[in-house]
């Protein structure tokens, strides 16, 4: 995405300053972008312009104070059935088994799109059923934690490739080359689809990620253990998914207030 949102900018602008980066964001607005799409779009030419000026190629950089608005949206999630009936539909062969791993892995243990395929054997402690996570998000590492259930799933894509070694990845295709981010997501939608999940219910792989921290909260994670499961620098990412564990309490008060059943009114 970083790559092309500046080959967009490099194919409309014919330099970099102040003038030129505001008209760039102007057209977007006119084209009816989003403002979460456009938040993007300027974190992207935020960064590429600050290793400009550390590189020198530019005195100052062009989008200092610019900021784009982003509506605090809730992040959207699956629901236990829906994610139950695309487990359902994986089938049997090593490449249905290594699908339904992957998927299980990033619901089970939060791992971003790149950190599921960037898993190698060696990644994979079955004696701890832990997974370490190398050059997440920021480059840091860090490890996480599988139910007995992914562990089983991980141990039959192991098992299906007789000829491993400890660099090997983990997820590969038939022939042993590393999957692609493009790929998983075909994979998700995919199987959402033979599952019969109506488009705008479709499994993403970071919605895997989003169902594995509320699930995590509603147990009674606390919120830091949480953020360093998922490798948040700050809270403030992590603080996202109380509010959807909110949601839940208000339920859970509405069934059981007992004011409301005393008829009082």
């Amino acid at each position: 995405m970083y790559e092309w949102w500046l080959r967009r900018f490099i194919g409309t602008a014919t330099q970099a300053d102040v003038l030129t980066v505001r008209r760039f964001f102007a057209d977007l607005q006119g084209r009816g972008m989003s403002a979460s799409t456009m938040h993007h779009a300027c974190r992207t030419l935020k960064t590429f312009f600050l290793f400009a000026q550390r590189t020198r190629a530019l005195a100052t950089n062009p989008l200092d104070g610019f900021h784009v608005r982003t509506p605090k949206t809730l992040p959207q999630l699956p629901t236990e059935d829906e994610l139950r009936a695309v487990l359902a539909v994986c089938s049997e062969t090593p490449a249905g088994k290594r699908n339904r791993a992957m998927l299980l892995v990033m619901a089970d243990a939060g791992l971003r799109a790149a950190e599921v395929l960037g898993l190698l054997v060696e990644d994979w402690n079955p004696q701890e059923r832990s997974l370490l996570v190398r050059g997440g998000k920021g480059g840091k590492d860090r490890v996480t934690f599988v139910t007995p259930t992914t562990a089983r799933a991980i141990r039959e894509v192991l098992r299906s490739r007789p000829i491993l070694s400890r660099e090997d990845y983990l997820f590969t295709t038939d022939d042993g080359k590393p999957l692609a981010v493009r790929y998983l997501l075909h994979v998700c939608h995919t199987l959402s689809r033979k599952a019969g999940l109506v488009p705008n219910r479709r499994l993403h792989p970071h919605a895997l990620r989003h169902f594995a921290a509320t699930s995590w909260l509603r147990s009674g994670v606390g919120l830091d253990e949480v953020r360093r499961l998922l490798g948040h620098s700050t809270l403030d990412t992590t603080l996202r998914y109380s509010s959807l564990v909110g949601a839940d309490l208000q339920r859970a008060h509405r069934k059981a207030a007992a004011v409301e059943r005393m008829r009082l009114d």
